[in-house]
């Protein structure tokens, strides 16, 4: 059986190749559950510490199983004269998860041989 996804990357700087993979959101059930559990998340998804009403938002679907949002969020800080609007992106991506292999174990490292080792007296 097959297991789907929903991918969640958010640009994390200024150029395109920023994009970091946030979250893996595992969903029950085949294709279309995770299609529609990715059309849930483009119109309620923020960043960790936000409220999803705190935030305007602009969803563009890029294909069949792809959407980018853009989402912005204003703040006016006590000592500016002007709002400060922040503009956040972020993509989701319905994905079928093809192969897994877990990492292998770390090996604690055998101590470098022909090493002098010295002992200073103290004085």
């Amino acid at each position: 059986m097959s297991e789907w996804y929903v991918l969640v990357e958010e640009n994390a700087g200024w150029s395109d190749s920023n994009w970091r993979l946030k979250n893996k959101v595992h969903v029950e059930g085949g294709r279309e559950q995770a299609l529609a559990r990715a059309e849930e998340l483009s119109l309620s998804y923020v960043e960790d510490s936000w409220r999803a009403e705190e935030y305007g938002r602009l969803v563009f679907r890029t294909s069949e199983t792809s959407w980018l949002l853009e989402l912005t969020r204003e703040s006016w800080p006590s000592d500016d004269d002007e709002p400060y609007t922040r503009t956040d992106y972020a993509r989701l991506t319905v994905a079928e998860l093809v192969a897994s292999k877990e990492a292998p174990p770390a090996q604690r490292p055998a101590p470098k041989k022909g090493i002098l080792r010295r002992t200073l007296g103290r004085d």
